[in-house]
């Protein structure tokens, strides 16, 4: 079981690695860090939209942050690049 508890990974230096907006994404990201056996762990992060609607209404929604290991960083990038999702990862 891949995915942690955030408590479970304490003392672990934790960098955030990619940001779902939908659940459909954050679902297929656990995906490719279970399938690679990558302990994880996510935070749910409110994410503000820039299209004019969200300006005008307040389009604030929630979205799921990504958290692995530093030293795990660039391989779970490459993971997600390979697998599509280079759109997702932050920075």
């Amino acid at each position: 079981m891949p995915r942690r508890l955030p408590e479970e990974l304490e003392g672990k230096d934790l960098v955030p690695i990619c940001m779902a907006s939908k659940l459909g994404d954050a679902k297929k990201v656990e995906s490719v860090f279970d399938e690679a056996n990558i302990d994880y762990t996510f935070e749910i992060t409110p994410i503000i939209g820039k299209s004019i609607m969200s300006i005008l209404f307040g389009g604030a929604k929630n979205g799921v942050m990504f958290l692995v290991s530093s030293e795990q960083y660039d391989f779970c990038r490459s993971l997600l690049e390979n697998a599509g999702f280079p759109e997702l990862i932050i920075g």
